[in-house]
């Protein structure tokens, strides 16, 4: 299988194996990428929080890392709820944690995947 490349990123574009994405992503185990469904998300502060219902989801894949990309200069917002389930559930799991603005994450999500290892993420592509 050929492994796929994040690139860069953009206010409100991703580039992952050449291929422009004008919108937020999750990256699958399998290393499928697909657009970011905000249907349960909240407004905090006027932007679209990380929900619940999202990071369950990912979970459901088994991961060993998790990346959450948290937007161009770091707004992606977590309710304090999801923040709670994330921290307990990276520990319950043993899954790592890599957060932090999305420009900064690329590097690290492809050195993983060159690695082989199991990685789930979210990458906003905003704020």
């Amino acid at each position: 299988m050929k492994r796929i490349n994040f690139e860069s990123t953009r206010f409100g574009a991703i580039t992952i194996s050449n291929q422009e994405y004008p919108h937020d992503v999750y990256l699958l185990p399998d290393q499928g990428i697909v657009k970011r469904n905000k249907s349960h998300s909240k407004r905090i502060r006027g932007h679209k929080e990380l929900s619940l219902w999202e990071l369950q989801r990912l979970f459901q894949n088994k991961p060993s890392y998790l990346v959450i990309g948290t937007g161009q200069t770091g707004i992606l917002p977590l309710t304090q709820e999801s923040e709670s389930w994330l921290t307990s559930k990276l520990k319950e799991e043993n899954v790592v944690l890599i957060r932090d603005r999305t420009p900064l994450v690329l590097a690290k999500t492809n050195e993983l995947l060159e690695q082989g290892e199991r990685v789930v993420g979210v990458f906003h592509t905003t704020c």
